[in-house]
């Protein structure tokens, strides 16, 4: 009679696989801006034309060209580039969504791990010899079932990790209230400059 062979956890290739969802709505969003800014555009050509501005048109029509070609490249980078995570017993592969190259880290060369339902941050140090250590940023805002990821991560991580709290919302409005006011400054010193 033969008895079967109980599998070690060594040997266990299971892991959980988060790929960015493809939200439709997104795109056609990133299009309606783009034709809008396009529309602009084309409602500015003539009058500024007319100017005999040339630095102006050029100016004004870069910058609506130019926010229409971004919004595009970001409506279709979900489909050209999509982010994912795999987390398995041997370690993280993250592919973010701005690089196309998948970054690998093992378990034992994991320092630290913060986790939060936006975002983690790993330290690791991919050569034990050297002092640097380095840090992997993974934005799980972009990953589709991202509060399992947490869960996937306690399960197989060796080390303890260390919950973050996403920032409230008064801090969340204040952040965008600076990042507003800066970006309100930088253009009245662009348009003073001229």
């Amino acid at each position: 009679m033969v008895q079967p062979t109980e599998r070690s956890t060594e040997t266990n290739d299971s892991q959980h696989n988060f790929v960015e969802a493809r939200e439709p709505s997104e795109l056609v969003m990133c299009l309606v801006l783009a034709a809008a800014y396009l529309g602009l555009a084309k409602y500015c050509w003539m009058p500024l034309m007319l100017t005999k501005n040339w630095r102006l048109l050029f100016n004004v029509e870069g910058f609506f060209l130019s926010v229409a070609l971004l919004s595009i490249l970001l409506g279709l980078r979900p489909y050209l580039n999509p982010s994912s995570l795999q987390i398995s017993t041997k370690g993280l592969k993250y592919l973010g969504p701005y690089w196309p190259r998948r970054k690998t880290v093992n378990w034992d060369q994991v320092l630290r791990l913060y986790l939060s339902s936006e975002i983690i941050i790993v330290l690791y140090k991919p050569d034990p010899k050297r002092k640097r250590t380095w840090p992997l940023v993974i934005a799980a805002i972009y990953l589709a079932e991202r509060e399992k990821i947490a869960q996937s991560i306690i399960e197989y991580c060796p080390i303890e990790p260390i919950i973050m709290t996403s920032p409230a919302l008064v801090s969340r409005v204040t952040f965008a209230i600076m990042f507003l006011l800066v970006v309100i400054w930088l253009l009245e010193l662009l348009i003073s400059s001229y």
